[in-house]
């Protein structure tokens, strides 16, 4: 008889699973500028029939948001309110949508140097949303670092002025970026998730609602709201990128509560999980196809599926087989995603402003060598936020 799941115990297969997938996200982030590259290198082309590894690395992120979060709300409800919970939330989602949208308006800023610009803004979420262990004895220092965030993001939105044909010279919010679309999937999980939790056939049929209302978007049906829709992309981002997360969710909710069932048997479930979503993907591909950019159904389901099975991968690697060898190199990634996203796009511009942009992007950039200076450029991303993260520097929202 095989230990059963406790709810209290750290599942490192989902950290596993989180720093894969940082890593996985640099890596095609900075590939998607190499050329004369395989397809199967880049994302799929809008309307072929199929998908490549890249269309599942954003899904990856949204699955992880939900696989994460029954673990993450029992640990804070041991220590808060009901009220503090959803003022977490609350605050968390603000920070993923503020983020988002000033990586979004980056490289569209004409007032003042791009590169400039872009790394004074990120140095500034990076103090602003600092939780530095390392002075946790000096609180009057660590108060400097955020109010110079604060300081360096709000001189940065002052200066910012882009060129715009429709007027709006400022801050725009376009598709809200990879970090707002993600805490848009967190919001709506995170309410369904506390409303539902107690009532598993309500939670379970999240993922069908969160088709139909992708369907009503697509059809029509929620044109009454004029440019509320069109803003907030009620379809992808509160259909089929919520179900995406869901099924992380779902996942996460079949080892939180599978306190007294064998890790088969919880293993069991998710592969039968799996194969619905597979066979829901197949039945609703004539609808609308596969298309990453218009988040279309059978793109969401087959991501999801690819998701549950890479976790149960990981999940019988580590949990039911106990190799566990290898958790200490993803730990600093799995601890520190955002820091990790946040870098590897601020190093971009640190090249620009240091002369060497233009050979990462030319003499770097093409063919078998482009694919090697990705490889290199991920491992960079990886060692600057394990050492950050081992001198105490982690970001918290």
């Amino acid at each position: 008889m095989e230990n059963p799941i406790k709810t209290y115990e750290r599942i490192r297969s989902i950290d596993v699973f989180r720093a894969i997938t940082i890593l996985l996200m640099v890596f095609v982030n900075d590939v998607a500028g190499v050329r004369n590259i395989p397809g199967w290198l880049k994302h799929a082309e809008p309307g072929s029939p199929g998908m490549t590894f890249v269309d599942v690395v954003f899904p990856a992120f949204l699955f992880i948001v939900g696989l994460a979060l029954p673990f993450a709300f029992a640990r804070r409800e041991k220590h808060e309110l009901g009220k503090a919970l959803w003022g977490h939330i609350l605050t968390r989602t603000a920070s993923l949508l503020a983020i988002g949208l000033l990586m979004l308006n980056g490289a569209a800023v004409t007032s003042m140097s791009p590169a400039w610009w872009n790394v004074i803004m990120y140095l500034g979420v990076i103090l602003f949303w600092a939780d530095a262990s390392f002075l946790s004895n000096k609180p009057k220092i660590s108060g400097i670092l955020k109010i110079s965030g604060a300081l360096l993001l709000v001189l940065m939105l002052v200066l910012f002025r882009r060129d715009s044909t429709s007027g709006n010279t400022w801050i725009q919010t376009g598709w809200w970026g990879i970090l707002g679309e993600i805490g848009f999937a967190y919001l709506i999980s995170s309410l369904l998730y506390l409303l539902f939790r107690e009532k598993p056939l309500l939670l379970f049929s999240v993922p069908f609602f969160c088709l139909l209302l992708y369907i009503a978007d697509r059809s029509g049906q929620l044109d009454f709201l004029g440019r509320v829709k069109d803003i907030f992309f009620i379809g992808s981002h509160f259909g089929t990128h919520v179900l995406i997360a869901f099924s992380g969710l779902l996942c996460g909710y079949f080892l939180f509560r599978g306190e007294g069932q064998e890790k088969r048997q919880i293993l069991t479930k998710m592969g039968l999980f799996a194969l619905l979503l597979l066979l829901a993907g197949y039945a609703l591909y004539g609808l609308y196809g596969i298309d990453k950019i218009a988040a279309t159904p059978s793109w969401a389901l087959y991501s999801s599926a690819v998701c549950v099975l890479l976790f149960m991968l990981i999940y019988w690697i580590m949990d039911i087989k106990g190799f566990v060898f290898f958790y200490d190199f993803f730990k600093p990634l799995a601890v520190n995603s955002l820091l990790a996203y946040i870098l590897h796009v601020m190093f971009i511009y640190v090249f620009r402003l240091i002369g060497i942009a233009a050979f990462y992007g030319s003499g770097l950039g093409s063919g078998g060598i482009g694919i090697l200076r990705s490889l290199l450029y991920t491992g960079f991303i990886y060692l600057i936020t394990r050492l950050l993260t081992w001198a105490g520097l982690r970001l918290r929202l």
